[in-house]
């Protein structure tokens, strides 16, 4: 049940990053990272690649609209991450392959990230700064989509018991 109100609480979140952009860009971030700990217990993995796909996707959806209007100077190139990611997104619900998101990964949130928080960050050159992020996200999508594996199931060692579908 706790993974189902975490679900909704991301899907209730995501508006509010037009109201509240710091507070809830960080509250979606950190229920992102945190709702597959809670999965197992509810869905199965296919399912949950499904559902936290869907969620993400909301997200991004706000995310945008705020970079949008916040950035102008970025928008053709966040519009273009963002597009590239849901050409990605819509290949993985047709065909189910995860290892597509090594191509189409999710360069777009990185992107916002760093563009949206770069005031917070050391000042170095924002080009450096986004081949860091696509840099570290490339090595994400290959772990979590291509080699399948997980942080905390493969390197800390801590199995989850995935329901059957």
């Amino acid at each position: 049940m706790l993974y189902w109100l975490i679900i909704l609480v991301r899907v209730l979140f995501a508006p509010l990053i037009l109201i509240w952009p710091t507070t809830a860009i960080i509250v979606s971030f950190s229920l992102d990272l945190f709702d597959g700990d809670l999965a197992p217990l509810a869905v199965s993995k296919k399912q949950y690649q499904e559902i936290d796909k869907a969620a993400d996707f909301w997200v991004y959806i706000f995310e945008m609209i705020l970079g949008w209007q916040m950035f102008p100077a970025f928008r053709i190139f966040l519009l273009f991450l963002f597009a590239w990611r849901l050409i990605g997104t819509v290949i993985f619900y047709a065909t189910g392959e995860r290892h597509l998101f090594l191509v189409f990964g999710n360069y777009f949130e990185n992107a916002f990230f760093v563009i949206f928080f770069r005031n917070y960050l050391p000042k170095i050159n924002i080009n450096i700064l986004f081949a860091l992020a696509f840099a570290v996200k490339a090595f994400q999508e290959w772990f979590l989509h291509v080699a399948k594996l997980s942080f905390r199931e493969d390197i800390l060692g801590k199995k989850r018991n995935w329901k059957k579908k």
